[in-house]
Order: C-alpha cells, then sequence, then structure tokens
C-alpha cells in the first residue's frame, strides 16, 4: 500500500529524503519489564508535497532499531518497531533560510515480539493508530538540499512517546527547474 502510495504521487513531491531519529521508547502490551522495552534509535524516510503556502503534507516511514535483551538463562527476547504517518505541516514563516512549522496527523505503529527460549520461539504482534503532534523546521544548505529537524509526540490508546528526528531532504522542485538549465 505504501509502495503505491508513493509510486503514484511521486511526481507531486517537492522533496524527498532522510534521517535518523530518537525516541522515548514504550513497553510492548504495556507490560514494564526490561525484556519488553522497544528501540529508541530510528532511521526514517520522509516526503514533502507543498500543497501551497502555508500548507504541506508530509508522510514518513519509520523504522526502529530492534531492543534485543538476553537474560542469564539464555532466553532472549527482541521488540520491532516499524511507523507510518502522515502529517499536515503548517509554515509559520517562509523566509529563504528557514522555514518553521507546527505538525499534525496520523500515525500506524507496527510492533512485534519474538521471545526465544531454549530452542521454541514465540511470537506476538500489536498495532496501534494514533495521532501526532509538534513543531519542525527545514534550513536550506544548498539550492538542491535541505536539513529538517522536528520533534512529536505521539498519542494512541497503547504505545505514547515522543520523538526526535533530523535528516537532509533532496529538492525535487529545483531539479525539475533546472534539469536542462546545464547545471
Amino acid at each position: 500500500m505504501v509502495f503505491t502510495l508513493i509510486v503514484g504521487v511521486n511526481a507531486q513531491f517537492t522533496k524527498l529524503g532522510g534521517g535518523a531519529g530518537f525516541s522515548s521508547g514504550y513497553y510492548f502490551h504495556g507490560m514494564e519489564w526490561d525484556y519488553n522495552k522497544s528501540g529508541h534509535f530510528l532511521g526514517s524516510l520522509k516526503g514533502i508535497y507543498e500543497v501551497s503556502l502555508p500548507l504541506h503534507i508530509s508522510p514518513s516511514l519509520s523504522f526502529f532499531i530492534p531492543h534485543v535483551y538476553k537474560d542469564a538463562g539464555g532466553s532472549k527476547y527482541t521488540v520491532n518497531t516499524m511507523m507510518f504517518d502522515i502529517n499536515g505541516h503548517y509554515v509559520f514563516n517562509s523566509l529563504d533560510q528557514f522555514e518553521f512549522y507546527g505538525l499534525a496527523g496520523m500515525d500506524i505503529m507496527l510492533a512485534w515480539k519474538k521471545e526465544k527460549y531454549n530452542d521454541e520461539v514465540f511470537k506476538e504482534k500489536d498495532n496501534a493508530l494514533g495521532l501526532n503532534i509538534g513543531l519542525g523546521t527545514y534550513m536550506k544548505i544548498t539550492e538542491l538540499f535541505d536539513i529538517y529537524a522536528e520533534g512529536k509526540y505521539l498519542f494512541n490508546n497503547k504505545y505514547n512517546q515522543f520523538m526526535l528526528n533530523a535528516g537532509i531532504l533532496f529538492n525535487i522542485e529545483w531539479m525539475k527547474k533546472n534539469e536542462n538549465s546545464g547545471i
């Protein structure tokens, strides 16, 4: 579904990129044990579609580095997370070098846990639908590249968490305008 969505609107994106982030994390199924924690570090892919000034739509896909816990008895526990967000950005200012925005949107989180005891493996899956709210900024490095940073809080019925993301965006709109200019 994500691939179809991205391919279908790829020609309309003005910026594409990715980055890394940090999350406050969560406990799988809300059970607060050391082996039930999620990972805190993540990688993400992000797109920006500029509807009109001051509104942008920004889908993103985040993959968390799994949290792996091994106990003294030789058991191994792994918690994995993947998230898909669709956020709306409201740009407060549109300066040449900086843009600051507020964001709000929807989050779909997929989580799974694998427990391995000796030769037995037990798997559990869960998902949650939630809402995001936060702030962010773009900073123009060159005409071709921007860096971004954003902080957001995810509200859902199971896995609330705070996230910080930063990365680089490739300015597709600039490339389209200058592709035949010899640059």
